[in-house]
């Protein structure tokens, strides 16, 4: 049996730079680099009477499933004004809810408030991520890897209603719309870039036999899929057969790993360049 924190090494060829417990999040977990992105594997930590519940029962409700998207910010209590102004209920680590300027290091919102559940905090607080530091560079993974890795491509939540989807990220969360498109009988999208290296794709399924659709049936909105960008797609799907994995056509430029493969996450990989990309 391959463990998580197994799979991401032989796959990604991570920089781990945190693995532990966290008392007060109720959980275990590892923070790890893939080039530029950063990622939280975690699991409801094993410990009598959990302070925090909150990760125990979403992993009751969904299983292995992606939990959340997190941004650093300048000012948590200035973002928390803001997503307060537009109603939306915001919580502290413990999973307690608070109100607009009771947390200055981060704050969580309500998934169903949000299409999927958003993290803000501040830097540092809980670890230190490596991207900050003089020496670090994420060149290995885009030069070095077999996967190429330059970035994420994007982000996919899964939302019900496009619209108030994208009045959430553009008008709430000062996302940049940079592009929309259709596939026929599957989705219709829209690409949010938000702040300065993350693209988000709102996507609203179109029908239930789509793998979209699918997810959204079982397990409602939220966060469905991450998708890196790759230089050299032939070369990443051969690495990853090589690791005993069936990356799939997803489109003329991408392949995915199902969730059967990636522990509950949906993993993509393009060598698409999405249309007024600014980063």
């Amino acid at each position: 049996m391959i463990w998580p924190d197994q799979w991401y090494d032989e796959v990604f060829a991570v920089t781990r730079y945190y693995r532990g417990y966290e008392k007060l999040a109720g959980r275990d977990a590892s923070l790890i680099a893939i080039g530029e992105v950063i990622m939280e594997p975690m699991m409801p930590a094993r410990a009598a009477n959990l302070q925090n519940q909150s990760v125990k029962k979403f992993h009751d409700r969904f299983g292995q499933h992606f939990h959340s998207i997190a941004w650093y910010v300048d000012n948590v209590q200035e973002i928390s004004a803001q997503l307060e102004r537009h109603g939306l209920r915001l919580f502290n680590i413990v999973g307690k809810q608070v109100k607009a300027g009771e947390e200055s290091f981060a704050v969580w919102t309500h998934p169903k408030d949000t299409h999927g559940q958003l993290e803000f905090a501040a830097v540092g607080k809980y670890s230190i991520d490596p991207r900050f530091q003089p020496a670090w560079s994420s060149r290995f993974w885009r030069e070095q890897h077999p996967l190429g890795i330059e970035r994420a491509s994007h982000i996919t939540v899964l939302v019900r209603d496009l619209p108030s989807a994208k009045r959430l990220y553009c008008d709430v969360l000062s996302g940049k719309l940079i592009h929309e498109e259709e596939s026929p009988a599957r989705k219709r999208s829209a690409f949010v870039a938000v702040g300065q290296d993350t693209v988000v794709e709102l996507a609203q399924p179109l029908s239930q036999s789509s793998p979209e659709g699918h997810e959204m049936e079982i397990n409602g909105e939220g966060i469905y899929s991450v998708t890196f960008a790759t230089r050299d797609l032939a070369r990443a799907g051969e690495f990853l057969r090589s690791k005993q994995l069936r990356p799939e056509p997803d489109g003329a430029d991408s392949v995915v790993l199902d969730k059967k493969q990636a522990f509950g996450m949906v993993v993509g990989f393009t060598q698409r360049k999405l249309p007024n990309d600014p980063r």
